[in-house]
């Protein structure tokens, strides 16, 4: 899911936005003042319980089981991106560590099998010490960037740079590369196959030497997988589509349930597509729509037609059919992005929006409470959804450099502020990203201007590392609620 949260006019910046590698969110300040001439909000690019155990897996989530030595190997915990954990996060904002890269980011932090903190950064990829955040290796990826992680079983790691998919062993060694001939996006790793979708609409399925198994194509975009429990496929795509497909590529069902919509070119990449579906316990797809103004003439964008640019969230059968469809009543906004949510064990639904907000839905679609981060002009106002811990507890990071622990109530407990809600020197936004968490409970985020920052869970004991000043929220903040 990428950003989540605007009040002003923001845009997704160069082509990431979802909730992973080229769904990265950033707000530009050029972009906003020019679309302030159609006073626009547009989409930015800018309670659990414990996990079971099941023969040597953690059932976390209605999606492909995650190996038990595998605690949070891809983005939101798992192939069905619920982004539960089954330890207690942190209960204060106190730091265990941070990190500097001296190099600004596009990713994600993820876990290795080991526990190491894995992140990228323009140029590499890192792997930390999780207790104190030395440095452990690197590899080298020239001038690309690289996207978030994901962990294979065996401890490979994945990712995408550039229009390659790449894979190194678990000591950061090199074993492969496959080149998609288009920009890729993250891959996701399921029982069998490696799987990548790209902006050119090729999606692929490589076996864990780099093999080529099958492969399909969509006009437009298509994004990588969320994988359900039988390994079934649901990529998103464009224009605001869901595709469905079998381990072995079989094509399931097409959902459009905008219509089958011809927009034109996005101003962004992913821009106008479905966000990276959740899966639930009982199958339900959820995606989120992540909107975007089209490609005009001149210097301004085309605004999209009709209602499309007000952001909704969709939930599908595992059939492809359309359960209910919810977007935020917003009367300040005309564009915005509802993402597709984290899942609560009870199955309520956490979503990140470009509004300022999180909003908490009943499985059946309904608002039960909504938590506004604080509507500050001239900052970034995307959300991401949250990562869930054992205890329910929310963990909202923002793209203006925030992280926010909310209950499973709506109420502020902490807040951390980076200070610099744009990247210095430059018109993006610097993203906080959300956070994995490990077995003791400890959060890791990347923020985009190049650091590592760790806090100290519930049952975590770190050890060394610098500490980066923190700014105190107000314990115990009220979200705005909405009964059912």
């Amino acid at each position: 899911m990428a950003g989540k949260g605007f009040s002003i006019l923001a845009v997704c910046a160069s082509g990431v936005t979802a909730r992973h590698k080229r769904l990265y969110p950033h707000c530009l300040r050029q972009a906003c003042a020019a679309l302030l001439i159609f006073s626009v909000l547009t989409a930015l690019g800018c309670g659990a319980q414990p996990a079971r155990e099941t023969q040597g897996f953690v059932e976390q989530g209605g999606g492909a089981e995650v190996s038990g030595a595998l605690v949070w190997p891809t983005p939101y915990q798992n192939p069905a991106r619920t982004g539960r954990s089954s330890a207690v996060g942190p209960q204060s904002n106190e730091f265990s560590w941070t990190w500097e890269a001296g190099s600004e980011s596009e990713s994600w932090a993820v876990l290795a099998e080991d526990g190491s903190v894995l992140a990228g950064f323009r140029g590499r990829l890192v792997c930390l010490d999780p207790a104190n955040g030395s440095l452990k290796w690197e590899y080298p990826t020239g001038s690309e960037a690289p996207s978030t992680c994901d962990v294979g079983p065996d401890g490979a790691i994945y990712f995408a740079a550039g229009n390659g998919i790449h894979a190194l062993d678990s000591q950061g060694r090199h074993k492969w590369s496959f080149d998609m001939g288009v920009a890729a996006d993250h891959p996701a790793v399921g029982k069998d196959a490696v799987y990548a979708g790209s902006t050119g609409g090729r999606l692929v399925a490589m076996d864990f030497d780099g093999g080529l198994k099958w492969e399909a194509s969509m006009s437009g975009e298509i994004r990588s997988p969320s994988i359900d429990k039988q390994g079934n496929l649901y990529c998103s795509g464009s224009s605001f589509s869901l595709h469905a497909f079998s381990s072995d590529g079989n094509k399931l069902w097409d959902a459009y349930p905008a219509g089958d919509l011809s927009l034109g070119e996005g101003l962004y990449e992913w821009a106008n597509t479905l966000d990276t579906p959740s899966i639930g316990q009982d199958g339900t797809i959820y995606a989120g729509s992540m909107t975007g103004p089209l490609k005009g003439s001149g210097s301004f964008p085309q605004m999209l037609p009709g209602d499309l640019a007000a952001g909704k969230l969709y939930a599908f059968s595992p059939q492809g059919q359309l359960k209910w469809s919810y977007t935020y009543p917003s009367a300040d906004a005309a564009y915005f992005s509802i993402h597709s949510p984290s899942i609560g064990q009870d199955g309520t639904l956490y979503c990140g929006t470009t509004i300022w907000r999180v909003l908490a839905l009943s499985p059946q679609g309904q608002l039960v409470w909504e938590f506004n981060i604080g509507e500050v002009d001239g900052e970034c106002p995307s959300v991401y959804s949250p990562s869930i811990g054992r205890d329910g507890q929310l963990y909202a990071a923002t793209t203006s450099g925030k992280m926010i622990c909310i209950t499973a109530q709506g109420l502020e407990k902490w807040r951390y502020e980076c200070g610099n809600p744009w990247l210095s020197g430059r018109s993006r936004s610097n993203n906080m990203t959300p956070p994995p968490l490990d077995a003791r409970g400890n959060l890791f985020s990347v923020l985009s201007e190049g650091k590592v920052l760790a806090w100290k869970g519930a049952g975590g004991q770190a050890e060394g590392g610098r500490q980066p000043a923190k700014k105190e929220g107000n314990d115990q903040r009220p979200g705005e609620k909405t009964p059912l």
